[in-house]
Parts: structure tokens; sequence; C-alpha cells
């Protein structure tokens, strides 16, 4: 029986420690592909080889020290001043990421854009305005900012066209009075809210571990 019992703990403890690493990394993405657009494209954390992808190794670098926190927009915006303007006051609320197609992607009617719906944004929040997203064209090789087509704070979710694809991200102006902390998001296709479903596993292992803990000191007394 005390075996049994340990090997439910190792069980339950590898389990707790795998949830928490999945709750953790869907907290950092920021960004899910959801709707039509989950089996259409791909959005893919930035790595050296995407990154040397982009035939630009100063924007390659900005990209990693604004992910990594050591720059923000305030120095993109230096770097781009065609969109410096529209930058001013604004905050990143994802990180920059690689969006791309998936056996050619949803086009327009004419072809010529990319329609990505929905892109689920987990920092998206009530007291967000002026939602755009940040885009860096490596066809043009330049920044430039779009309008989506549509923003839910609710579902917090965005519909965006496209002219091609490469590094993306998310970007608004945030009032901190009235923006909503709320970091749970949707999981692609469910819409469950990812934090609290992968939480709520995580406190039931850390209680079945401890319960298991309590049974073996029994058993020892």
């Amino acid at each position: 029986m005390k075996k049994k019992v340990i090997s439910l703990i190792m069980l339950v403890a590898l389990f707790a420690m795998q949830v928490m690493s999945v709750s953790a990394a869907s907290k950092t993405t920021g960004m899910a592909l959801t709707g039509s657009a989950s089996p259409a494209y791909e959005l893919r954390e930035m790595n050296d080889s995407i990154l040397a992808g982009i035939g630009n190794e100063d924007v390659a670098q900005l990209i990693r020290d604004i992910n990594a926190g050591k720059k923000t927009l305030a120095d993109l915006a230096k770097t781009a001043p065609d969109i410096a303007a529209q930058l001013e006051g604004k905050t990143l609320i994802t990180p920059i990421m690689d969006l791309i197609p998936i056996n050619g992607g949803i086009k327009s009617a004419d072809g010529k854009q990319y329609i990505v719906q929905k892109i689920s944004v987990s920092t998206l929040a009530k007291g967000m305005t002026d939602v755009q997203v940040l885009h860096y064209s490596i066809a043009n090789q330049k920044w430039e900012i779009i309008t989506p087509d549509s923003v839910d704070l609710n579902s917090k979710e965005i519909e965006v066209k496209f002219n091609d694809l490469s590094p993306v991200a998310v970007i608004a102006n945030v009032d901190a009075a009235q923006a909503v902390n709320n970091t749970a998001g949707t999981s692609p296709k469910t819409g469950v809210e990812t934090s609290n479903a992968w939480a709520g596993f995580g406190v039931t292992a850390i209680v079945l571990l401890g319960a298991a803990a309590i049974v073996v000191r029994k058993r020892n007394a």
C-alpha cells in the first residue's frame, strides 16, 4: 500500500509541474489563432532561425531586444519615422511573433490580402482603445501599422487583413485607471479560458499531492 501511495505522489507531482509549465507558457505567448484562422495560419515565437529570414539584422536585433524587455516601442519609433507619430502613447500588449500562412492561408476575393479571422489576444482588456496591429513587412522591408477590421474586447479577439505576412504584434492605448487586469484569453477552437482551466487542474493536482502525503504520514506514525 505504501508503495502505491508513493507512486501516486510521484505521478501527481509530475502532473502538477507539467500543468504549471503549460499555464506559464500560455500567459507569455499573448496571441493564439482561433476560428477559421486556426487551420489556415501559424503563429510562431521568434527564434534566431526565423529572425535570420527577415533579411535585416538591425530589425532582427530590435525584435530580440523588444521581446526580451530591453527596448520599447519608443526605440522602434526612432527606426521607423513614418509611423513614429502613430506609435506615440501606444503600449505593446503582446510579444512580436511570426505569422505565416498554411497552404496559402485564406485570401480575399481579389487574392491580394490575407484574411486572418481571428486572433485571440489574451492581454486585450476593457479600457484599451485604438487597438492596432504592428507589422514588419518583409516584402517592403519596413514597419507599418494596420487597423483591424474588428476588435472585440469581451471575447479578446481581433480580425485583420495583411498584404503580406511576417512579424506581428498588437498595440493599444492603455488607460491604467480603467483597464481590466485580465490575461486569461481563450484557447483556440474551444473558447475555454486557458489560464483559468490550467489553474484549476494545477490546484487539483496540488490538493491530491497534499492528501497523498497525509496518508503516508499517518501510515508511518
